[in-house]
């Protein structure tokens, strides 16, 4: 029976991160993230499985399978959209080269989590269902009444209110600790309860978001073509309004209280740093050093020389800085390059690539689904720290910018494929 559960759990883990890679190849992978993280975290609490460590193996596949096309991850659309990569790389191009890498990267990442999650089997599950609910619940509480604000005596005491009512779950959920629950349920056992909980109470609303979501999705993977001039953020908003509308929806202000602005003002913050190192000079410098490495090299290991060092400083700065700046103001620096060694471009765009999208799998801020993902485990309960993350996503990123490294040498040094 242990053995069956442990098979059906492996089989629900491959299938989550295969669906992730497959989606996050064709749509943007915060798009996927924000779809597959409520379902996957409402997955686990049914199988008694910590949603955390799925959710990480999940992020990992999302931004290996968003670099296989040029719309997966947002790296891939601010290279394929430059004026000066287009003058070098086709999108079928791009896409042709980057899919076979991405295939070897997700391969040897599938093989890691095997191995490591194989020997964590019993830390994948929560072994007491109920005292993990109630820690939820107090963080939950915490978190609001965080949020409160003081405003007046009567916030004061509301403020007070959710802050005790945190309290007192916590003491309840490590009273219960004490004596664990030992039964465990299956998941055939909970399944009609989940049917029962999570059934569809208006098929009308589901029906209509659907079309509007089938839309926006559909506008995600034209809006990439020639004669669309249509953001991928113009069309997101243009999707919530139109949704809100067509379901007739009336709590704005209810509405605007869910949205995570925490996550957006980091955003916001990450773009303004990577800019004012722009404007001080530290992306020419970078430029200026990877010249500089590249012709101390001999002629004939020149390329080599120009895909290791973009590659792999790609990976180790994406992984502190978030991959989406830093790609736009790498891609003058490759430009620069070409020009100034006289090496074909097409390698280069490739190593900046698979840098950026397998870089960001380093730490918890080195890619936009990373945050997000942390932010719906948070908004549900379950906190993910940023070293939890760096215990996972650092082997990763080793792993498959290593896997990417040997792919770019082989095809572009041994074979020259498409070196232009």
């Amino acid at each position: 029976k242990q053995w069956y559960q442990r098979r059906v759990r492996g089989v629900l883990v491959t299938l989550l991160n295969v669906v992730t890679a497959i989606l996050s190849a064709f749509l943007d992978n915060v798009t996927t993230i924000l779809l597959i993280s409520p379902i996957t975290i409402t997955l686990c609490q049914v199988m008694h499985m910590d949603p955390r460590k799925v959710l990480l193996s999940l992020v990992m596949f999302s931004n290996i399978g968003g670099a296989s096309t040029g719309v997966g991850d947002p790296p891939n659309v601010l290279i394929i959209n430059s004026p000066s990569v287009q003058e070098v790389v086709s999108f079928s191009t791009f896409t042709l080269h980057m899919a076979v890498g991405s295939i070897f990267c997700i391969a040897a990442a599938y093989a890691y989590l095997w191995f490591v999650y194989k020997r964590q089997d019993g830390k994948l599950l929560v072994q007491n269902s109920e005292v993990e609910e109630l820690l939820r619940e107090a963080e939950l509480w915490k978190r609001i009444a965080d949020r409160s604000y003081m405003g007046n005596s009567e916030e004061v005491a509301v403020k007070e209110m959710l802050a005790n009512k945190a309290a007192r779950v916590q003491k309840f959920a490590e009273e219960k600790r004490i004596t664990p629950k030992t039964s465990c349920s299956t998941y055939s056992v909970n399944l009609p309860k989940l049917r029962a909980k999570y059934g569809v109470r208006d098929k009308g609303k589901l029906v209509k978001t659907a079309v509007v979501l089938t839309i926006s999705i559909l506008l995600f993977f034209l809006y990439t073509l020639p004669n669309i001039h249509t953001a991928p953020g113009e069309i997101a908003m243009a999707g919530a309004i139109a949704l809100i509308i067509v379901i007739d929806h009336h709590d704005m202000e209810g509405l605007l209280h869910k949205i995570e602005w925490a996550t957006l003002m980091f955003f916001a913050g990450l773009f303004i740093l990577v800019e004012v190192l722009s404007r001080l000079g530290l992306i020419g410098l970078m430029g200026d050093y990877a010249i500089s490495a590249v012709t101390s090299v001999s002629p004939k290991y020149q390329l080599a020389a120009a895909i290791s060092i973009v590659l792999w400083m790609s990976a180790v700065i994406s992984a502190f800085i978030d991959n989406i700046p830093f790609t736009a103001a790498m891609i003058p620096v490759l430009s620069l390059i070409s020009s100034e060694t006289d090496l074909p471009m097409a390698p280069l765009i490739y190593a900046l690539a698979f840098g950026a999208c397998m870089g960001g799998n380093g730490t918890l801020i080195g890619a936009s689904a990373n945050v997000v993902a942390v932010g719906i485990a948070e908004e549900k309960g379950y906190k993910i720290s940023f070293l939890e993350f760096a215990r996972l996503g650092v082997p990763i990123m080793l792993i498959t910018v290593t896997v990417a490294h040997l792919y770019l040498l082989i095809c572009h040094c041994a074979i020259g494929w498409g070196n232009i």
